[in-house]
């Protein structure tokens, strides 16, 4: 009988956790490729402003609904087959896109691919972090949760940029064909190289039951899930983040280097922005990476969180009175920086006080908060900017990041019951 991963040696779950954050990478690449493309497409097309950006939305809006339903199904089944559906499903979904160049009606068939690519990459993204979950132990939790984290952070940027250089080079159709090609490959190895079902020292079989008892039973674990008051901290803590950084910051960065004149290395706007947002992103990576190393060699994973805290929140202040892209640089290093010290710690004391068997919905719902703050965040900042100006909108942002402190710190006394 093959040995569980969960009992393997160090080295080989290590090796391990590194394959899933190659998975995570590739199925993050099709999503990125869309976005530098679709614009541009629709118009020529005839597609309205407003329709591409409700296709743009539907991918997080799909999420959204179908997170919960991801939970479930990783809870019940395992990584394993969710994570190579979610990719199979990507495949399709950019396939699509490909059919919405040549047939009527190409709104309807962009919305249609997002929407597919939306169900594909919620299995994806929470199977991931699922997955390692389940090879990880207490004392490498932090770092293995770090890198598939990490992955999934680079995998759409990464997108953006291999998706605009081959429409530029080819055409518009053999980027989605490409992109199509990448989530392909991982679904072939997403089998061998994603843990199935680990089966728990403690866990029995479960009994055959009747449809009305495993539905009572689904209604339980979510209960007992959503009530635990940790959680739900986390779950806060986490939309309010990507509201700030995902969202606001993401959305307003072009504006306000237009406004602003922060041009980098001569380029334009969006260059330019492209360029301030891959200082964020680096930082990030950077800051997960190192941070995941460090809790697991602490005694309690909360050190870092009011640290992180206050630099994502003097970042936004300072990059509200930035005039120059010195200044802004130093701002956004902050935000990169202290966001990925705020990320790292909270998945992974999520994953401490989350059942094993309930881990799956418990990471479903985090990735709904994040998806939840990702999509109101732009709507936030490009409404509130032109009214009150970005000063105050970053300002604004800085000080709800501060509010933050409370709730971290019953997160700090939770881990340090959790420990006595």
């Amino acid at each position: 009988m093959p040995q569980p991963l969960g009992d393997r040696p160090l080295a080989d779950r290590q090796g391990r956790s590194w394959a899933i954050a190659g998975i995570a990478f590739i199925g993050g690449l099709g999503g990125g490729a869309v976005f530098p493309i679709l614009p541009v497409v629709g118009m020529s097309l005839g597609i309205s402003d407003f329709m591409i950006g409700l296709i743009l939305s539907a991918n997080r809006l799909t999420r959204l609904a179908f997170n919960p339903v991801t939970g479930t199904l990783l809870d019940r089944f395992g990584a394993r087959w969710p994570v190579t559906a979610g990719l199979l499903l990507e495949t399709v979904g950019t396939l699509v896109f490909c059919l919405a160049l040549r047939l009527p009606h190409p709104a309807a068939w962009f919305l249609l691919g997002r929407v597919i690519w939306g169900m594909g990459s919620s299995l994806m993204l929470v199977g991931a972090l699922a997955a390692v979950m389940a090879i990880a132990s207490d004392a490498t939790r932090g770092s293995m949760t770090a890198r598939v984290r990490t992955a999934v952070s680079l995998g759409a940027p990464g997108g953006l940029v291999l998706g605009g250089l081959v429409a530029d080079l080819v055409s518009s159709s053999a980027a989605f064909f490409v992109a199509s090609a990448r989530s392909l490959a991982g679904a072939l190895l997403a089998p061998f190289l994603v843990p199935a079902q680990v089966r728990r020292p403690m866990e029995r079989p479960r009994l055959q039951r009747s449809r009305s008892a495993s539905a009572r039973r689904r209604r339980v674990d979510w209960r007992r899930i959503l009530r635990v008051p940790t959680l739900r901290v986390i779950w806060a803590a986490n939309a309010l983040q990507f509201l700030a950084v995902s969202g606001v910051l993401l959305a307003t960065t072009a504006v306000l280097v237009e406004h602003r004149a922060l041009f980098v290395f001569g380029l334009d706007a969006q260059g330019s922005a492209g360029i301030l947002m891959a200082v964020v992103i680096g930082a990030r990576g950077a800051a997960s990476l190192a941070c995941g190393s460090y809790l697991d060699r602490s005694t309690y994973r909360t050190r870092l969180l009011l640290p992180a805290m206050l630099l994502v929140a003097v970042g936004f202040v300072l990059l509200g009175q930035a005039m120059n892209v010195e200044v802004a640089v130093v701002a956004l290093l902050l935000v990169g920086i202290g966001s990925g010290g705020l990320s790292i710690p909270m998945i992974t004391l999520l994953g401490d006080v989350t059942p094993a068997r309930l881990q799956g919905r418990a990471l479903s719902v985090y990735q709904l908060s994040s998806d939840f703050g990702g999509a109101i965040g732009p709507a936030f900042g490009l409404v509130l900017g032109p009214l009150i100006g970005y000063d105050w909108v970053y300002g604004l942002v800085g000080v709800a990041i501060l509010g933050m402190a409370l709730p971290l710190r019953i997160l700090i006394t939770a881990d340090k019951r959790r420990l006595v």
